[in-house]
């Protein structure tokens, strides 16, 4: 594919180094160093100009396959859709924003935009589960299924057991996507052994979920409903959260260094969260006469301030503690501290755009554990070549990955299906350095 990137910041640049390996990439920045960087570390064309001046764009391929505009400003992105249009032949633009206002079908019509991202909005989607299941560490949902892909930790004194004697001992359609376990991520065999510790990534239907708290989280853990909620940091994810946990009924703080960013929350939370200006005091947050904490989420853009508040909060009691993650590097450290994480604004940027770039009407894919794991999905409808046909695992396939069929709110082993029924999802679970391969095999009719 011809690629333009408008943007070469981290966003960008991970995406221009993800996509450079099959596509001839462009990328656009008028910062002379961003573009230098990328130019001296990736095998990409740097352009440097200014992304809202239509002379920058002159000389560019005029056949585009693929238009990414991933600034930092929703007005440039949006003007710089607009110039790509009036220079070249676009296929299919794909936009970060920051402000929902621009994100309406409206406005995708009349640009011509075929996604638009809005990562604050997307991050904060994962809480919806969370404080539903208390008991999980990180929440996924999917098109074409109502099942979730969750991550939870085994128990200290849970008792080893082979997967296929744990799945045939529990209540409710359960598969295993994955295992983390020393630091190291695998797809598991059913053969393989569960041990206490363990970070599972099950793949479930809501019911099935909550039947795995008895059997696999700590008493406390199960038993503890989310009510209040501590939220530190009041950036724009902060704000998406709390709107998020407001409708799930949790009375929230919100907490924060800097004023003026405390005063814009206030007036966007329309004063039902209350908000503070504060350096965060553990020993008051958890005063129990003030303000007793079910959860608390470190939503800050900084990741060592993120885990440094986090180990804080767990050394004062409190029970369920989320740290936003900004920085792919910090994401297996925070896991092994057993903080539970969940992306922040730029690394979903960044997966966003390449689930929508690797998805289409009937493939979806998404990644997890930190971008270690992938979960693909393709769903049979009435015009895939698959319908009544029996399925077949290559046997090199089959060593890269655990597959699964999802009919109806059952949940199949591959090899168990005679044959594909309509709107069947064939689920693929593999670890991302066999991710191209299992997709494409997933793609072939």
């Amino acid at each position: 594919m011809q690629v333009i990137i408008a943007g070469a910041g981290k966003v960008g640049y991970s995406i221009a180094k993800h996509l450079m390996v099959n596509n001839s990439v462009t990328v656009i920045d008028q910062n002379e160093y961003a573009i230098q960087n990328i130019q001296e570390n990736l095998d990409v064309m740097g352009i440097c100009g200014n992304i809202e001046n239509p002379h920058t764009y002159f000389g560019i391929n005029p056949n585009v396959d693929l238009f990414i505009a991933v600034t930092d400003t929703d007005e440039v992105n949006l003007l710089s859709s607009l110039i790509i249009d009036n220079i070249a032949t676009v296929k299919r633009k794909i936009i970060r924003l920051k402000n929902t206002f621009f994100a309406s079908d409206l406005i995708k019509t009349k640009l011509n935009i075929s996604d638009t991202i809005v990562p604050s909005v997307e991050a904060a989607q994962p809480f919806k589960y969370l404080v539903d299941f208390s008991h999980a560490h990180n929440a996924k949902a999917f098109a074409y299924t109502k099942a979730l892909l969750i991550s939870i930790r085994l128990k200290e004194d849970f008792t080893p057991r082979m997967i296929s004697t744990f799945i045939g001992e529990i209540s409710g359609e359960v598969a295993i996507a994955g295992i983390e376990r020393a630091k190291k991520f695998f797809v598991p065999k059913p053969d393989e052994t569960m041990l206490p510790h363990d970070l599972i990534y099950f793949f479930a239907f809501p019911s099935a979920i909550n039947s795995l708290r008895s059997t696999v989280c700590e008493v406390n853990e199960t038993t503890h409903p989310i009510k209040t909620c501590v939220i530190f940091g009041a950036d724009s994810l902060g704000i998406e959260i709390a709107k998020v946990l407001l409708k799930k009924g949790i009375e929230i703080q919100m907490m924060d260094k800097n004023i003026e960013l405390c005063r814009k929350a206030n007036i966007e939370l329309k004063n039902k969260v209350t908000v503070r200006k504060t350096n965060y005091d553990a020993d008051h947050i958890i005063d129990k006469s003030h303000f007793d904490t079910d959860m608390f989420i470190a939503a800050t853009k900084n990741d060592e301030y993120n885990i440094t508040k986090c180990i804080e909060a767990k050394q004062k009691g409190i029970k369920k503690i989320i740290g936003i993650n900004n920085d792919i590097v910090y994401s297996s450290l925070m896991r092994n501290l057993n903080i539970e994480v969940v992306r922040g604004e730029k690394i979903n940027a960044y997966y966003s755009i390449l689930e929508r770039i690797e998805s289409n009407g009937v493939f979806v894919q998404k990644k997890f554990c930190g971008g270690e794991g992938a979960a693909l999905l393709r769903k049979i409808d009435e015009n895939s070549p698959l319908l009544g046909t029996k399925p077949f695992l290559p046997e090199k396939i089959d060593d890269k990955g655990h597959f699964i069929v999802v009919r109806d709110n059952d949940i199949y082993e591959f090899r168990l299906i005679t044959q594909f029924e309509k709107d069947d999802v064939i689920v693929a679970f593999t670890k991302e350095s066999d991710f191209e391969s299992v997709a494409k095999w997933l793609q072939h009719d």
